[in-house]
């Protein structure tokens, strides 16, 4: 089946990969941040729900997502099924690499499979990348006001 991946070119956080990671995992308080996100509840439990609010241009989405990858501190993954597998299947991912004791870097991608996934990529392929790169320069501008103290 062909995949479709919709993924931010890496960002340099200049905050350690743990204030980066403490900001990605305190849900809680994505609004203050996370434009495209502004919402989720979860455990990060494998298998647990991950309720969001995503926001595709002026249209806010409720659904749910199921976390599929829990690697502290560097990857955080969450998937969908819209209908069944073969018809669209999402798996998100937010990936975390250290650069070097103060620094790391951030992208985060979607890849969609299924038979819906080449109208998906089409259709909102364009308000996901921007929204991916609004939550990697929310993350970057958060992460390190906090480390810098502010």
């Amino acid at each position: 089946m062909r995949e479709f991946e919709i993924r931010t070119d890496p960002i340099q956080i200049n905050a350690p990969i743990g204030v980066v990671w403490t900001v990605l995992t305190e849900v809680d308080r994505y609004e203050e941040w996370n434009r495209f996100t502004p919402q989720v509840q979860t455990d990060f439990s494998i298998g647990s729900p991950a309720h969001l609010t995503v926001r595709m241009g002026p249209t806010r989405f409720r659904m749910t997502e199921y976390v599929c990858a829990f690697d502290k501190p560097r990857l955080i993954a969450w998937q969908t099924e819209f209908g069944a597998r073969w018809l669209l299947r999402a798996v998100r991912e937010q990936h975390l690499n250290p650069v070097d004791a103060t620094s790391c870097s951030y992208y985060n991608s979607d890849t969609l499979t299924g038979v819906m996934a080449p109208m998906v990529s089409v259709c909102w392929g364009g308000y996901m990348r921007r929204g991916f790169v609004d939550v990697a320069e929310g993350l970057k501008a958060h992460a390190e006001a906090i480390h810098a103290g502010t």
